[in-house]
């Protein structure tokens, strides 16, 4: 009966559509586990941190776009292309680190609303703000662009500036999870051993969307802007 027939094919359809949801939720989470064990491998010196961060972003962004099949040889191979400039970055925001942190000690040394106390008050507000505006994409641009050290700097503030919801995404992903185990360390009594195994990976993964989606936004601005600059030579 045609009722019948056009029931069935609905069902097909709808079962090889579930099939195919399923698979690419397990494709996902398989690239999440190999990028975050690959992560944490990496990162064991800590110096190589950076290049570790910037290897799995570039990972998750091919990945996504379907662009790379084997993780380790393209994670080996971004980690060992954009070593130099990550791991320079990520010295470069150590000594930043350091520099805050001796600033809040000296914050907290000094007497409560004296004029020292107030002006590094002033000045780490205005040091966390730059920290904020750099940090999310920082390592994702190193990534996926080749630019010099300071125009990545110099990009990642920009990018930041201009598209600051996806940028507050990234900074939630990265710091809810850490403050929470922070604040609650039965929870990381709990969950420490996932950090090793998925929780890396997920954030990285997640991020990534958010990272792409801003990355197709900025070069299609940058081509609308570069025609009608082409255009306005042409009249001239």
């Amino acid at each position: 009966m045609p009722g019948i027939d056009h029931r069935n094919r609905e069902n097909i359809e709808n079962s090889k559509f579930s099939q195919s949801g399923l698979r690419r939720a397990l494709d996902a989470f398989g690239n999440m586990f190999a990028i975050n064990v690959l992560f944490v491998i990496t990162s064991l010196p800590v110096f190589t941190i950076g290049a570790s961060l910037t290897a799995a972003y570039s990972m998750s962004m091919r990945l996504q776009d379907d662009r790379e099949e084997t993780v380790l040889a393209g994670y080996i191979s971004e980690f060992k292309r954009n070593f130099k400039q990550a791991t320079l970055t990520f010295f470069v925001i150590l000594i930043g680190a350091a520099i805050m942190t001796a600033e809040v000690m000296l914050v907290r040394i000094q007497e409560r609303g004296s004029l020292l106390s107030q002006f590094y008050t002033v000045v780490l507000i205005f040091e966390s703000i730059g920290a904020a505006l750099l940090l999310p994409f920082l390592f994702p641009l190193i990534a996926a662009y080749e630019n010099s050290f300071w125009m990545t700097f110099k990009n990642a503030f920009y990018m930041s500036v201009g598209y600051t919801w996806s940028a507050v995404k990234i900074i939630v992903a990265w710091a809810a999870p850490a403050i929470i185990c922070l604040v609650y360390p039965v929870v990381f009594i709990t969950v420490w051993y996932l950090w090793l195994l998925i929780i890396f990976g997920a954030i990285i993964w997640g991020t990534s969307h958010t990272v792409r989606s801003v990355f197709r936004k900025n070069n299609k601005a940058l081509e609308k802007k570069e025609a009608e600059e082409s255009k306005k030579e042409k009249k001239s």
